[in-house]
C-alpha cells in the first residue's frame, strides 16, 4: 500500500488518466440514427443507425457484446467486446465519441466506402 500511494498522487499530478469499466456510460445510451425520420425504426430504415445500452450495441444485421470500457475523456470511450454478426464472432474495438452537447455521435454510421468519411449520427429522441 505504501508503493501505490505515491503513484496515485503522481498521476493526479500528471493530469487526467483513463479509467475503465465493464459498463458504456449512461451519456452514450439510446437510439442512434442518421436522419431523424430513422428513429424507431427496427426494419430496413435505419440501417446505418445503432442502439446503445449498458453491455450491448446493436446494428441492422450485428451487435458487441461489451467487455471493457476505457473513457478516454467526458465525451470519449474506447470499448471492447466481441461482434455477433451472421459470419459468427469475432473480437472487436472501436471508439465513440459523443459532440459536446450530446445530440451527436460523431463520425459513428457507416461509410459509403474506404475512402468515405463516416457520418455522425443523431440522438433519437421519443
Amino acid at each position: 500500500m505504501r508503493i501505490l500511494f505515491p503513484v496515485l498522487i503522481l498521476a493526479g499530478v500528471a493530469g487526467p488518466v483513463a479509467a475503465s469499466e465493464n459498463d458504456m456510460p449512461a451519456r452514450f445510451h439510446g437510439e442512434w440514427a442518421v436522419r431523424p425520420s430513422a428513429c424507431g425504426s427496427k426494419s430496413g430504415d435505419n440501417t446505418g443507425g445503432m442502439t446503445i445500452s449498458a453491455k450491448t450495441i446493436g446494428w441492422y444485421e450485428e451487435s458487441v457484446a461489451i467487455k471493457r470500457v476505457t473513457l478516454l475523456g467526458r465525451d470519449s470511450v474506447r470499448y471492447e467486446g466481441i461482434l455477433s454478426n451472421y459470419d459468427g464472432e469475432e473480437p472487436v474495438s472501436a471508439t465513440l465519441r459523443l459532440s459536446a452537447d450530446g445530440k451527436r455521435l460523431i463520425a459513428a454510421g457507416y461509410a459509403d466506402g474506404p475512402n468515405s468519411p463516416a457520418p455522425d449520427l443523431l440522438r433519437c429522441t421519443k
